[in-house]
């Protein structure tokens, strides 16, 4: 289809209108532009707040629910670990805690140092996997980390079998599919996976937790109401420089 080349004149009155058009559509664009970027910027702050409240242990807004306990990726542990034995020796009434270990051990040994103290759930982390809470049994546990462990394998060798052409996901997804499957048998109930447990009683008698053997931290919240979206993060004993929540423990 050929396309003519002449231009035409518009008709009387037809260029104002398209001018005015334009004017308003750019005004428009700009009144868009401004909105997306005031919202980007509430959006970021309320990140931060959310953000700074889990770092530091603070509440929430609606009733002083603790939104979350533990550190971010990226905290400066050295720091962090000063702050938070700080805060706890400033603590009072029952709270909420975060007990991070200098060691990996069983459920047992972690509920055995906890002593009497409510647990509220085990942090968990089997060579080969990133950090999972527990708050049921260690079996059940062991039986859902193995079925995702399975699952993620399966589709990570789909995509293998379906062809990879750039190198290094091809060898990045070989190796997920190596470390999956190791996973899949290093998931012990009964083994040492525990890092850390989340405990309420007393701000006394976590101070005194604070001072048995084999204790790293004791990050106390700032109460100790909590509710199912309440998040924890602990200090991995095999870790000392920056937290990281996400990055998969080594065999």
């Amino acid at each position: 289809m050929s396309v003519s080349t002449e231009q035409q004149s518009p008709p009387p009155g037809r260029g104002r209108i398209k001018r005015e058009h334009l004017q308003w559509a750019a005004a428009g664009l700009v009144v868009l532009v401004l909105g997306f970027a005031l919202a980007a910027m509430v959006a970021e702050r309320r990140v931060n707040n959310k953000e700074k409240a889990q770092l530091l242990g603070q509440q929430n807004d609606s009733g002083g629910t603790v939104a979350g306990v533990g550190p971010l990726d990226g905290t400066d542990l050295s720091q962090y670990i000063s702050e938070r034995q700080t805060a706890l020796g400033k603590a009072s009434g029952e709270r909420v805690a975060v007990v991070s270990l200098s060691g990996y051990v069983t459920a047992d040994q972690a509920r055995t140092t906890a002593g009497g103290l409510e647990i509220v759930a085990l942090l968990a982390a089997p060579p080969g996997d990133a950090p999972s809470e527990v708050t049921g049994d260690m079996q059940s546990w062991a039986q859902q980390q193995k079925q995702q462990a399975a699952t993620d394998r399966d589709q990570t060798q789909e995509l293998l079998k379906n062809g990879v052409d750039d190198p290094d996901y091809k060898a990045f997804y070989q190796s997920e599919v190596a470390r999956l499957t190791k996973l899949m048998a290093a998931i012990d109930p009964n083994g040492l996976v525990i890092f850390g447990v989340v405990v309420r009683g007393q701000a006394a008698e976590l101070q005194a937790l604070a001072q048995k053997p084999g204790v790293r931290l004791v990050d106390v919240g700032p109460s100790a109401k909590t509710t199912d979206r309440t998040t924890y993060t602990g200090i991995r004993p095999d870790q000392s420089g920056s937290a990281d929540q996400h990055t998969p423990r080594s065999f």
